[in-house]
C-alpha cells in the first residue's frame, strides 16, 4: 500500500500545481503524453534492435521496451516545452475573470496527467516482471499488496496496445492445426498469405515456440526474438488480425434445435382389453 499512497500523494500535488499553472499548460502536458505514446509505439518496434545490441544483446522484447520508453519520456518532454512556450504567445496573460474556470480545469489536467504517466511505468514494470527471465527466475519488482500494481497486471497499457498481437498469433496457429476451421478459411486471402510466409513459417519451426503457441502461454512466446521481428511487420499484424477475427466470426457450431419431446404413452381404455367375444 505504500507505492499506492505515494502515488496518490504525487497526483494530488500536481493536481495543485496544475490549479496555479492554469489549463493552458496542462493542456500542453495532455498533448504532450498522446503524441509520445503514439510516437513511441510507432518507432519503439523499428528502433527496438539497435536498442537490444546496445545493451549488450538483450532479447529483441527488452530492446523494443526499452527504445519505446526512452521515446517516450525523451518526446514528452520535448512536445511539452514547445507546446508551452506556444501556448504562453499565443494566450497571454490570463483574464482575472476566467482564473476560477482554468484553476479547475488545471487541477484536474495535473492530477490526470501524473496519473498516466504512473499507469505507463507500472506497466512497463509489470510488463518486464512477468516476460523477463534472469538465471531462471522472473523478476520480482512488484509488491503484492499494491492496488495500482493489480490494475497495470490487468490492464496492462503494453499487452494491450503494443503487444496485444501476440495473442492474434496464438489463435491464429492453434486455427491451423483446426481441420474444420484451417478448411473454413481455405479461401481468406489473409490466411493464405500467413501459409505462404517463410518467416512465420520458420517460427513455426520452433519446436518451443510451437509447444508454448499450443499452450497458449502469451509469455513465453513474446520472448522469442523470431516472433519480436514478426510483429514489427504492420502487413503481418494486419494478416493476423483479419485472420483471427474471421476464425472468431466463424468459430461458433451451429446451433442445433432439441427434437421435441415425444408425449408418454396413453394407457389404453379399460374396454379395449377386454377379450374378444368368443361368439
Amino acid at each position: 500500500m505504500t507505492i499506492d499512497l505515494i502515488i496518490l500523494g504525487l497526483v494530488l500535488l500536481f493536481a495543485v500545481v496544475g490549479a496555479m499553472t492554469g489549463a493552458a499548460r496542462q493542456i500542453a502536458h495532455m498533448v504532450a503524453l498522446a503524441v509520445a505514446w503514439f510516437v513511441s509505439r510507432r518507432l519503439g518496434p523499428i528502433l527496438g534492435p539497435r536498442m537490444a545490441e546496445a545493451l549488450g544483446g538483450t532479447p529483441l522484447l527488452i530492446g523494443t521496451l526499452a527504445a519505446s520508453l526512452l521515446l517516450f519520456l525523451v518526446l514528452l518532454v520535448a512536445v511539452r516545452y514547445v507546446l508551452t512556450v506556444l501556448l504562453r504567445r499565443l494566450l497571454g496573460a490570463r483574464d482575472s475573470d476566467r482564473q476560477g474556470v482554468d484553476g479547475v480545469l488545471g487541477f484536474v489536467l495535473g492530477g490526470l496527467k501524473v496519473g498516466i504517466i504512473a499507469y505507463v511505468a507500472l506497466s512497463a514494470l509489470v510488463f518486464v516482471e512477468k516476460n523477463v527471465v534472469v538465471a531462471g527466475k522472473k523478476l520480482g519488482l512488484s509488491p503484492k499488496d499494491s492496488v495500482s500494481f493489480e490494475l497495470a497486471r490487468r490492464y496492462n497499457a503494453f499487452e494491450l496496445t503494443q503487444f496485444a498481437a501476440v495473442r492474434d498469433m496464438v489463435a491464429v496457429t492453434r486455427v491451423m492445426t483446426h481441420p474444420e476451421q484451417a478448411r473454413d478459411l481455405a479461401e481468406d486471402p489473409a490466411y493464405k498469405a500467413l501459409k505462404q510466409d517463410p518467416r512465420y513459417q520458420r517460427a513455426l519451426s520452433d519446436k518451443r515456440l510451437r509447444a508454448a503457441i499450443e499452450r497458449g502461454d502469451t509469455q513465453e512466446v513474446l520472448r522469442s526474438n523470431l516472433v519480436m521481428q514478426l510483429l514489427q511487420d504492420p502487413e503481418f499484424v494486419a494478416r493476423l488480425g483479419a485472420v483471427a477475427h474471421a476464425a472468431d466470426s466463424d468459430d461458433g457450431p451451429p446451433r442445433k434445435l432439441k427434437p421435441r419431446a415425444q408425449p408418454p404413452p396413453r394407457d389404453p381404455p379399460a374396454d379395449s382389453e377386454r377379450s374378444p367375444d368368443p361368439r
